[in-house]
């Protein structure tokens, strides 16, 4: 059923020539790396629209103008016997490895936490998208731009009830007396939290100490109410909470 409407597709836009079945497949290029790159936009991710519109147009005009090369007229081919052949494995495998410089480039790590693989790997998908349209693969452009998408967005929910493990840098401020590390981390600890680091520096008149701990947790919420968690005494302020 499938291979009957993509003959039949394919059969269609042939009708159209070269150069109008070319221009709709940088059509159905924008439009697959468009939608994935409207997904990455809406969530503020690092390469948005544009720049998913960009792989996908520019990796089908790599593969149409590699596939046109045999039908080029050269002068004196006839005379000088040139043999004109094209590795389409080739050209995929030259452009995939260029956007893997570019997936490489949005990759950032920030405090042992490594942000952009997830966006790094939608380039990486929007340029096969680009390359299958360019190839005049139609339905597979189509069906692979549904699969991409429903991995950036419907997964993403999906992943919000499965339990996940959370990584913080928590600021805490107390007065200092012998001890008040130990306790520090014990009162973390009561509120459900892993305390995997901690390090400290007092204040100028040494009354005074920050608390700097690296968390880990379960629940998005252990968070929320940290001050009311650890500080319930009055003894120990939450200065900041930030991601690790």
């Amino acid at each position: 059923m499938l291979e009957h409407w993509d003959n039949l597709v394919t059969a269609r836009l042939h009708s159209l020539g070269w150069p109008g079945e070319a221009f709709v497949e940088l059509l159905l290029a924008a439009v697959a790396g468009g939608v994935v790159g409207l997904e990455r936009e809406v969530r503020g991710r690092q390469a948005g629209f544009r720049t998913n519109i960009l792989v996908a147009v520019g990796s089908a005009l790599v593969m149409i103008v590699s596939s046109r090369i045999p039908f080029h007229d050269w002068p004196n081919g006839p005379e000088r016997h040139i043999n004109i052949t094209v590795d389409p494995a080739r050209i995929a495998y030259s452009v995939m490895t260029g956007v893997g410089f570019l997936g490489a480039g949005i990759i950032v790590q920030h405090r042992g936490t490594v942000r952009g693989l997830t966006t790094a790997a939608g380039i990486w998908c929007v340029a096969s998208l680009g390359l299958a349209a360019g190839l005049g693969l139609y339905l597979l452009t189509v069906f692979g731009t549904l699969l991409v998408v429903s991995a950036l967005w419907l997964l993403d929910h999906f992943e919000e009830i499965l339990p996940k493990v959370r990584y913080r840098n928590v600021i805490l401020r107390r007065p200092w007396v012998d001890g008040c590390i130990e306790d520090t981390v014990r009162r973390l600890e009561r509120a459900e939290m892993h305390v995997a680091d901690v390090s400290y520096q007092r204040s100028a008149d040494l009354k005074t100490v920050d608390i700097d701990a690296r968390v880990s947790f379960f629940q998005k919420s252990s968070t929320w109410d940290l001050d009311a968690k650890v500080g319930q005494d009055g003894v120990v302020d939450v200065v900041s909470v930030s991601e690790g």
